[in-house]
């Protein structure tokens, strides 16, 4: 069933809804309609962040009647409990996964891949972005031969795939099916004023030679990633997909940004197909469902503030005590998701500070006031659509862009990690206590509310599972 309309951009603005992709056809919409079964397959790196999104338009799609497979590197360790959070939500993924409805399909992980991920926590920044791209760029050519032969054992119409996975597209290519890139914001893309890649750098430094170094080491990380997936493409005897691939839309068929034109603002007109679907959030179970021990530990005295570092950057209890500390000197309650810090913190808990190992974060968001996170794109878009102020502490990658177009937005504050203190998170908390950024958060998450999310993702890869495609012949 099409539930949501479909809203394809291309070029012109951002801001206005622009007609279909020429080379999709102006029949596209009555594919959609159609909705013949359809298999998808997904594919992401094992991490929350690059998972969420695809998880939710899978649910989407399960609800419709359709069927998905999710291709997921298997990280198998010994003892694997005692390894880092990064690690250890990789080794559980494919489970909750699985028991979400979908079959998983294992891709081998490249030896090379655990050791950037037992680095990423410790990196900042660039640094931060450097070894991300490493990771997602090891084992390119065994994932897309797997993926390609998963693909054409299980039939797939389709190939989604997070944007930081090329194997997904060179997978596609390889099996002569359409691919769909999963874009969590815009982030990637040039904007007016916005500074590098993985930068957090005020808009005053602009031209200055920081400015600068920081850009040529992103195009360098540009280039090396360009060079990689050409590098990929040849020994797959496949075209190579072009250069300038981190800040395009990659995908020649269609391109799902979870994200709104409000949410990115000074973006530049993007080349391609490229369907804005607001934020593609699961749906929220009530909480008393979930956890009756959460539920009795919601403080009746408000202001409450909800902290987490997410999954990744969780293994930093003393950045939790300097945050916990900060809500306390701004007279909040605290509910703390502490990850692997959980033992480490247990000496600060009390009746006005909660701490839990996880949470479920969706349905506690409409508990609280303000949210104090790292920034990664899931928590921020689950906190904009729950019109949820937030003071962002950013360690690297889209964490830097984020806390600045957080506040760009006026929706929040963000506090460079190395300048972290009691006092900067205690302030940072009262302005976001302010009845005018209250007020904007409210605005945005009312205008996240017209987008489809998930339901409008996957209008747009039913589709083009329906629509003819041409491919280029392999070499």
């Amino acid at each position: 069933m099409h539930c949501c309309p479909v809203v394809f951009c291309q070029a012109e603005s951002l801001a206005q809804v622009v007609q279909y992709p020429v080379d999709i056809g102006e029949e596209l919409l009555t594919y959609a309609k159609e909705e013949p079964f359809a298999h998808i397959l997904l594919a992401a790196h094992p991490t929350v962040g690059h998972t969420s999104a695809l998880r939710a338009i899978g649910a989407e799609l399960r609800a419709r009647g359709h069927a998905t497979s999710f291709a997921l590197m298997h990280v198998r360790i010994p003892f694997a409990a005692a390894w880092p959070a990064p690690v250890r939500a990789a080794v559980s993924l494919p489970k909750l996964i699985a028991a979400e409805g979908a079959n998983v399909l294992k891709l081998n992980p490249s030896p090379r891949a655990l050791w950037y991920a037992l680095q990423l926590p410790h990196a900042i920044g660039q640094k931060e972005l450097e070894i991300a791209l490493a990771l997602f760029t090891s084992g390119l050519v065994a994932q897309a031969r797997r993926i390609a032969a998963h693909t054409l054992r299980i039939g797939a119409a389709v190939v989604v795939g997070d944007y930081l996975m090329p194997a997904a597209l060179l997978g596609a290519c390889l099996a002569r099916r359409p691919f769909v890139a999963l874009y969590h914001s815009a982030l990637p893309f040039p904007a007016t004023d916005a500074p590098p890649f993985g930068t957090v750098l005020p808009k005053s430094s602009q031209g200055s030679q920081e400015w600068h170094d920081a850009e040529a080491r992103l195009a360098r990380m540009s280039t090396l990633f360009d060079q990689q997936v050409a590098r990929a493409a040849a020994q797959l005897h496949l075209p190579a997909p072009g250069t300038g691939l981190l800040t395009r839309p990659i995908s020649p068929n269609l391109n799902l940004l979870a994200t709104a034109p409000v949410l990115e603002p000074g973006l530049l007109p993007l080349a391609g197909h490229v369907l804005m679907t607001g934020p593609c959030l699961r749906r929220p179970t009530p909480l008393n469902r979930l956890d009756p021990s959460l539920l009795n530990a919601l403080p009746a005295r408000r202001p409450t503030v909800y902290i987490s570092l997410g999954t990744v950057f969780n293994g930093k209890p003393n950045v939790y005590r300097t945050l916990i500390a900060g809500a306390q000197a701004a007279d909040a309650s605290v509910i703390v998701s502490a990850g692997a810090s959980e033992e480490a913190l247990a000496d600060l808990r009390s009746s006005r500070v909660r701490i839990f190992q996880q949470v479920p974060q969706v349905e506690l968001l409409e508990h609280v006031d303000t949210v104090i996170t790292h920034g990664g794109n899931n928590t921020v878009q689950e906190c904009l659509a729950a019109a949820r102020p937030m003071v962002v502490i950013p360690f690297g990658g889209d964490q830097q862009a984020n806390a600045r177009r957080i506040e760009r937005l006026g929706v929040g504050v963000a506090i460079p990690a190395n300048d972290l203190t009691l006092a900067c998170v205690r302030d940072a908390l009262m302005r976001t206590f302010g009845i005018q950024v209250i007020e904007r958060a409210r605005r945005v998450s009312q205008a996240l509310g017209s987008y489809g999310g998930a339901c409008a993702a996957a209008d747009g890869i039913l589709a083009l599972a329906a629509a003819p495609v041409n491919f280029p012949h392999n070499k």
